[in-house]
């Protein structure tokens, strides 16, 4: 008769293993969720007790946001504003590019215009507002330089330093099998560049949407801007807020599309040895 020895089940090792509380808290979007409810609760508790005149709890803002968005004036200003911002933006995008990317390519363009682009940076955008205005008026036109001020330097510096990090030995490859200037550009300069750009836009769109609401707030009153002193004005601190939070949606919106294109396009950065 043979005998058989029963083995005892194997067992799995849970040494070094993360509790499922470590892991949940590991989520980036639970985190995120977490710290958006810590804010929350703190603005809440802070200003419950504070004069609606100056503050509004975000219990307020939230009960407020229907009444808002539904009014007649609000649909019609957020149009102007989305207007304001995307002519701006696209003509901050159509200088702030091509300049960055030449002044990267020529001594000549670096010499002659470097140093009044870093005076005009320097410059606070809003303190030269009435300069503005008194030259081109309150209307349309002085808004859109506002916007394009503000948005064009983080477009400009970063396609100039996008062009400067393309590797030399690649371009002298490219010459000595004779490639034109054309599609050097086309193949080499701009791919490489892209990733700079990428971020460029993404900074530019943060502070185009900031110059919108500086120059709807201090030229003629329209759009969003419009809102945010009418309610100011009235002292109801609850609708200027959702105003408020209408101008960072429509940027968060703009940085969160542009900052996944740039991550996609992330791979093709020049990385360092």
């Amino acid at each position: 008769m043979i005998e058989t020895t029963q083995e005892p089940p194997a067992t799995v090792s849970t040494v070094g293993a993360p509790h499922p509380l470590v892991r949940f808290l590991g989520n980036k979007w639970v985190l995120r969720a977490v710290g958006l409810v810590a804010v929350l609760a703190v603005w809440e508790l802070w200003f419950s007790n504070i004069n609606p005149i100056f503050s509004a709890p975000p219990s307020k803002v939230a009960a407020k946001v229907p009444k808002v968005i539904t009014s007649e004036e609000y649909l019609p200003a957020l149009a102007s504003t989305i207007r304001l911002f995307g002519l701006g933006y696209g003509i901050a995008i159509v200088i702030g590019v091509p300049l960055g990317l030449g002044i990267a390519r020529s001594r000549l363009l670096d010499t002659a215009i470097t140093p009044y682009l870093n005076a005009i940076y320097a410059s606070p955008v809003p303190a030269i507002i009435p300069i503005l205005t008194a030259i081109l008026g309150f209307q349309l036109t002085a808004k859109v330089v506002v916007v394009v001020l503000l948005a064009v330097f983080p477009i400009l510096i970063n396609a100039n330093q996008g062009a400067k990090s393309v590797d030399p030995t690649i371009i002298e490859v490219a010459r000595s099998f004779r490639v034109r200037e054309a599609r050097l550009w086309r193949d080499v300069i701009v791919p490489s560049s892209l990733p700079y750009l990428l971020v460029g836009l993404r900074l530019g769109a943060a502070r185009g949407m900031i110059g919108t609401a500086v120059a709807e707030l201090y030229t003629s009153p329209d759009g969003l801007g419009y809102l945010i002193h009418r309610y100011g004005y009235r002292f109801e601190m609850d609708g200027m807020l959702v105003v408020v939070l209408t101008f960072t949606a429509i940027s968060l919106v703009f940085s969160l599309s542009l900052g996944a294109l740039e991550h996609h396009f992330e791979r093709w950065r020049v990385k360092s040895q």
